[in-house]
């Protein structure tokens, strides 16, 4: 690796570490917020490091991957309105209930499918072919890594190896 692109991916690693040690911070002041926030941290320098953008890449990726999953929650959304325990309301509810609430769900995942359709196409025009399937990649990582550590955390499940490091560490 070049000296300048070494200097580069350091610059980005102690910018997002920094920004990770003051979300960290405001954590402990808003609670539900302070925890997003610090999801969101995290992600920034897992994908940062694992994707290893170019500074011009990264100027294109990010405001389009945080539009992408903007829209996503918008889309989502609808899930999180609906009742945890369907299958009590179920026994109350009318065929045409029923039905209705099945079409709804069913349109939330086509829009979702839609979405991603999009997000993809954008993709394939801002990052090279290796770095688009490198982001799908990182995206399960990370999804793996974040649900080990909230397993650790609450002291279920074995504490496996950690396959995926944490961000900040500097492995390829």
């Amino acid at each position: 690796m070049s000296a300048m692109k070494y200097k580069i991916r350091m610059l980005t690693l102690i910018l997002v570490l920094c920004d990770l040690s003051l979300a960290l911070k405001a954590q402990e002041h808003k609670g539900r917020e302070g925890h997003i926030e610090k999801f969101r941290s995290m992600k920034i320098a897992f994908f940062t490091e694992r994707l290893e953008l170019t500074p011009q890449e990264a100027e294109k990726f990010w405001p389009l991957y945080n539009d992408h999953e903007k829209k996503k929650r918008e889309v989502s959304r609808y899930r999180h309105f609906r009742p945890r325990n369907m299958s009590e309301q179920l026994a109350d509810m009318t065929d045409q209930e029923a039905e209705e609430m099945v079409d709804e769900m069913m349109e939330a995942r086509k829009k979702e499918v839609q979405l991603a359709a999009a997000f993809h196409e954008d993709l394939k025009k801002i990052l090279p072919p290796k770095k688009v399937m490198k982001f799908y990649i990182t995206e399960i990582q990370f999804r793996e890594y974040m649900l080990r550590k909230i397993r650790d955390e609450r002291g279920s499940g074995p504490k496996a190896k950690d396959e995926n490091p944490p961000p900040g560490s500097l492995h390829p």
